[in-house]
């Protein structure tokens, strides 16, 4: 035992070690004067310095890891930092390195916030009576009146801006809420520049990801169906509620019971009727059997596995018990079960995999899947994977699960670069692009 104890501290005292030592190698090949920089205003920006006499532009100041870009033309005599992005020199004004068109660099100022008057923010620029976001043109802004409000939320006397590609007209002074992702005007309710509600007056930031008025639960800016604002709440960061039912994230647990309802741990749940594999009902266990070690076992993939017998229901199974026959298909128990289903007409002995593709195409049967998706009308008796992507048989040939229109099987050559994309009426055609190695 004692042994043991000092076999474990020797390994942690070699890892800790080892994270001491390369966090030092890392702090000291970020440094500027590692590779002979010097901030042009340390105070202000990571982002632009002096190297061998040049301006140069280096990420967040990550020398390391992303290295210097020199700024060509930049004129290091008068080159000024204005902010961590925006800089200027004598001819021009610069955004993270690269040089604001129409920016004019005698008339330069950052952006007030109407709301927080000391507040001034990376995002906005005025120069040369225009302004500017992320260092691009907000065409028809008007500078005399435009402040920032908070975020990347900015207005001017006409319209609320969230960007430069944004531009909602206003029709009274907007409010920030809980976080600067949103903003209430009027009635209306905006989401990163998007109107997502309008009711306003009820509505509620939940945390940073839910929101709710009186008809939907909003899940960052898109409304989640099937979910209802009364009584809904975040029981965790995988589990949510509302009045009828549970959620695995934002996919309902059919058939779950709120009132009843059991957190056993990141996957496994339950309620009084019922026991749950994220978001699938587990058929072949009961609650009532289930204790909290049951659950932590359940959740160890190398001791158990899920099958799916249809879209909305499981069974557990002792992992040892299944052969991956690929990806998608598995057998267990003399059947064959795929990622979605249990494929009641299928036993193992069905099954030929075409090795030659990296397992991607397997024929069960009379049918063919490509990556456990089956391939419309495809003819196994004469089906012949030729790459991991292309495939055919004596009718057509496939690219992935789709029929190519414009490519013959007795003449099809195909070539590194080759692949297939949508037309206008959904149809797959063939498409060559030099030097793009897809396979």
């Amino acid at each position: 035992m004692k042994f043991l104890m000092w076999v474990g501290i020797v390994l942690l005292a070699i890892f800790t070690i080892y994270i001491v030592v390369s966090m030092s190698i890392f702090y000291y090949m970020s440094r500027p004067a590692t590779h002979n920089a010097k901030p042009l205003n340390a105070k202000i920006s990571n982002q632009y310095y002096i190297k061998d006499g040049k301006v140069v532009y280096v990420i967040e100041g990550n020398f390391f890891a992303i290295g210097e870009v020199e700024i060509e033309g930049a004129d290091l005599a008068t080159f000024e930092v204005i902010d961590n992005a925006y800089a200027k020199d004598v001819n021009h004004v610069y955004y993270n390195g690269e040089k604001v068109l129409k920016g004019q660099p005698n008339s330069v100022s950052l952006i007030p916030s109407a709301l927080n008057p000391s507040g001034l923010d990376t995002r906005y620029l005025i120069s040369g009576n225009k302004v500017f976001s992320y260092g691009t043109e907000i065409k028809g802004a008007d500078p005399t009146s435009f402040s920032l409000i908070a975020g990347a939320y900015a207005m001017d006397e006409h319209y609320i801006y969230y960007t430069y590609d944004v531009k909602i007209p206003r029709e009274v002074t907007p409010k920030i809420m809980d976080n600067d992702q949103y903003l209430k005007h009027g009635e209306q309710v905006l989401y990163q520049g998007k109107v997502i509600s309008e009711q306003a007056s009820h509505f509620e930031v939940i945390d940073e990801q839910y929101s709710k008025d009186l008809n939907y639960v909003y899940s960052y800016a898109d409304i989640i169906k099937d979910m209802e604002p009364e009584d809904f709440k975040v029981l965790s960061p995988y589990f949510r509620k509302d009045k009828n039912q549970v959620y695995y994230f934002n996919k309902t647990i059919k058939k779950s019971d709120p009132a009843s309802f059991k957190i056993l741990n990141n996957i496994i749940s339950k309620d009084h009727q019922h026991l749950y594999y994220e978001q699938y009902l587990i058929q072949n266990k009961k609650p009532s059997e289930i204790t909290q070690s049951d659950a932590r076992d359940f959740a160890n993939f190398s001791k158990w596995t899920s099958l799916h017998l249809d879209r909305d229901s499981v069974i557990l199974v002792p992992s040892d018990d299944v052969k991956n026959i690929s990806f998608a298909f598995f057998t267990y128990n003399n059947d064959v079960y795929s990622r979605f289903e249990k494929l009641d007409n299928a036993k193992p002995d069905d099954i030929l995999v075409y090795e030659e593709s990296d397992d991607l195409f397997i024929r069960i049967n009379d049918k063919v899947f490509y990556n456990g998706i089956q391939i419309p009308n495809a003819e196994p008796d004469t089906f012949t994977p030729i790459s991991n992507n292309f495939s055919k048989d004596i009718n057509s040939v496939y690219w992935f699960e789709h029929k190519v229109i414009d490519a013959q099987p007795a003449t099809f050559n195909y070539k590194k670069g080759l692949y297939a994309t949508q037309n206008e009426s959904g149809e797959y055609v063939l498409v060559e692009s030099e030097g793009l190695a897809l396979e």
